[in-house]
Order: structure tokens, then C-alpha cells, then sequence
């Protein structure tokens, strides 16, 4: 007969053959793991990250998101949710990263520390790389310029904090919401509309909230127009926007657009439909991106049904 041993071998070997094996359980990290940022830099991290420093809101929340808060030991300052950042100390000083107080927070031994910042403070690899050293610590650029990118970052925050599984399935919760939201209006006239930031400006036609406008079933008017210069009331009354969207309190209001001879006229003003929103719902770049998304598209197509 044969022996528990010959049987246990048997066993073994069955289940090899029906092509049983061990997935990873995301416990142990394969360290140094090498990923890349929203700027294309490819970024080596050699050890699990005992400390993280985020000024990016939404890397804030994918953070908690992935369950690596307790990481966290400085923000950006601009975090809206969840309530749990808004006890860490803000290290953005003047729009920029606060090197000193950024060092302090991760103490000696930055190597097994990671900065998180976005695209606007280290736009090039060289200033990621100065940054690094002033830092000497590794730095990761969020916040790229559409929704799949934001679903890449996310993944890769869960391969640097040893979450893989878990980026990876709130990118593909994130993606398959963005998914469902734009097909519910996919089948909508596009509802020309215009970004108003304040004093004239725009939105950068190739950013994240140009994106979002285009999921949500919109077309940006001034797609063509330069960010880096204000766009006039004549020049709005050509655009002749059916939505205008003012970002937070420093865009204009109905009662402003009324009252002047070059705007008074555009359509969005005459149909009322002016409407401020949070800028933060405009640059949404964490894991509450569905939830900006719906309520843009709610906002430019009231009767089609957007899922919550």
C-alpha cells in the first residue's frame, strides 16, 4: 500500500499539473521595485517606505484609499477629504515644496522615504532629480492630464507601498465608474462650455479638467485659446458657451456676466446656466474622481440618467 508520504507526493504533483500555484499575497514586497511617474521618469524605490510626504490632495487620499495613511507625515495643505490628513502638518510653503520642514518630517535616513508632488512643482526630470537631492529622498510626480493616468498613479502608489492588489483593484473600481459615467452620455450632443479660473483665464486645453469635461459628454470652447492669456468678452461671445463653469469663488458670477455689454448676451447667461463649482472638483486626481466626474456630467446633461 502506499505510504502518507507517496500520497502527499502525488497530491503535490497533481496539482501541478492542473496548473496550481501560489499567488502573492502582497505581505512581502519584491523590493527595489522600479515604477514610472505622470512626467515619464522612471522611479526605483530599494525598500518599503517607512515615511511618505504628500503635496498632491488627491495622492493624500489614494493613500488612505489604499491603506497606507499611517505612512503619511505631511500634506499639501489643499485636502479636502478624508478628514484623517487634516491633522498632518502642511509642507507646501508659497506653492512650493518647504525643503526644510519636508527634511525634519522624514528624519535620518531619508532613503526609505518617498515625496509625492505634483506635475507643477517638478514639471522635468531635472527638477525631480534637484529636488531629490535637496530632499535625499526618492520623489514621485502625480497628477497627470487625463483620468487613465490618475488610474495609473494609483497603481503605482500600491506597488511602492506594497499594496499592489489593492492599487490595483481601485484603479480598475475607478476606471470601470469612468467607463459607466461616459457611456451614459456618449450618445449626448457634446454641450459647449467654458472654464472660467478667474481674471479671464482658462483652463490648459490638454490638462485634467479638459479630460474630465470630456468624459462628462462637454466641449471645451477654448480648446484653442493659450492659458497663459485671458480670454476677453468679445472674444467669449464668439465662443458662445452653453455652460459657464466658474472655479470656485474667483470665477465670474450670472450677476457679473449680466452686467456687461460683451457677455451678457452668451447663451449659458441668457439660459442661466452659470454655475460655481469647487475647484477641487475641476482637478480631482484621487480616488473621488467618479464622483467629480458624475457631477459634470449631471451638470451638462440634467436628463440623462448619470450613475451615481
Amino acid at each position: 500500500m502506499p505510504t502518507r508520504l507517496t500520497l502527499l507526493a502525488a497530491l503535490a504533483l497533481l496539482c501541478a499539473s492542473c496548473g496550481f500555484k501560489h499567488e502573492p499575497t502582497g505581505v512581502l514586497a519584491a523590493y527595489p521595485q522600479s515604477v514610472r511617474d505622470a512626467i515619464g521618469h522612471e522611479v526605483r524605490v530599494d525598500a518599503a517606505p517607512k515615511r511618505i510626504v504628500s503635496l498632491d490632495p488627491g495622492a493624500t487620499a489614494a493613500m488612505y484609499a489604499l491603506g497606507a495613511g499611517d505612512l503619511l507625515v505631511g500634506r499639501s495643505g489643499a485636502e479636502t477629504y478624508p478628514k484623517q490628513a487634516m491633522h498632518l502638518p502642511v509642507m507646501v510653503k508659497d506653492g512650493k515644496p518647504d525643503v526644510p520642514a519636508i527634511v525634519k518630517a522624514l528624519g535620518a535616513g531619508n532613503a526609505d522615504s518617498v515625496v509625492l508632488v505634483p506635475a507643477s512643482m517638478a514639471p522635468t526630470v531635472g527638477d525631480v532629480d534637484q529636488l531629490q537631492r535637496r530632499l535625499a529622498s526618492v520623489v514621485y510626480v502625480v497628477g497627470g492630464t487625463s483620468a487613465e493616468r490618475v488610474e495609473s498613479d494609483i497603481t503605482e502608489l500600491g506597488l511602492i507601498t506594497n499594496r499592489a492588489a489593492t492599487g490595483r483593484r481601485l484603479a480598475t473600481s475607478i476606471q470601470s465608474a469612468v467607463k459607466r459615467i461616459h457611456s451614459a452620455v456618449a450618445g449626448e450632443p457634446a454641450v459647449p462650455v467654458f472654464v472660467d479660473q478667474g481674471f479671464g483665464y482658462t483652463i490648459d486645453p490638454t490638462g485634467l479638467t479638459a479630460d474630465l469635461l470630456r468624459l462628462a459628454g462637454g466641449r471645451n470652447v477654448a480648446a484653442e485659446a493659450d492659458p497663459s492669456q485671458r480670454v476677453t468678452g468679445s472674444q467669449l461671445a464668439q465662443l458662445a458657451p452653453q455652460v459657464y463653469i466658474s472655479a470656485g469663488d474667483a470665477g465670474s458670477t450670472l450677476k457679473q456676466l449680466k452686467q456687461r455689454t460683451a457677455t451678457a448676451q452668451l447663451p449659458a447667461v441668457v439660459d442661466k446656466r452659470v454655475v460655481q463649482l469647487p475647484a477641487s472638483v475641476l482637478t480631482e486626481d484621487g480616488p473621488r474622481l467618479p464622483l467629480a466626474l458624475a457631477r459634470l456630467a449631471k451638470l451638462l446633461h440634467p436628463d440623462a440618467s448619470i450613475p451615481e
